[in-house]
């Protein structure tokens, strides 16, 4: 699986968008999810095939031994939960589509979501080992009103 950052240049949707990439090799596939374009979009499928062709380069480079060749694969868009079109959780849906996409499931997502994943997601984060900042809970509450 590949988290994608994707450069947006469009009026509709500048910025950056984050999607995922997935090598599914039961199905012999590349597998996009997508929470703000479906399945037919042609910025989709262009932005998908080019990071498909560097991926296929890298791996007739790194893996050419291996009895899975994937230089035959195909493109399939996944049909995912979308967010609202102006909104900014795309990371967070990126994130919850490599957490939770096991290449048959499509993971439920929906907008009231969100919030918790994001608590969810920060908990994660600072409570996991690669953190060294151990004290983040104390800096936390002092910084916010009310803290201690």
């Amino acid at each position: 699986m590949f988290p994608v950052i994707e450069e947006m240049g469009g009026k509709e949707v500048p910025g950056h968008h984050w999607y995922v990439l997935c090598i599914n090799n039961t199905a012999q596939r590349f597998e996009a999810l997508d929470s703000l374009r479906s399945k037919g979009n042609i910025g989709l499928i262009y932005h998908a095939n080019a990071v498909m062709r560097r991926i296929k380069e890298a791996w007739k480079l790194y893996y050419n031994k291996s009895r899975v060749q994937i230089e035959n694969y195909e493109l399939e868009i996944i049909d995912a939960p979308k967010q609202a079109v102006r909104s900014v959780h795309c990371g967070f849906y990126m994130l919850e589509y490599l957490d939770k996409w096991d290449g048959v499931n499509v993971p439920r997502i929906r907008k009231e979501d969100i919030q918790k994943i994001k608590k969810i997601t920060a908990n994660k984060w600072l409570n996991a080992p690669f953190n060294k900042n151990k004290k983040w809970k104390q800096q936390l509450d002092s910084n916010c009103r009310g803290g201690k």
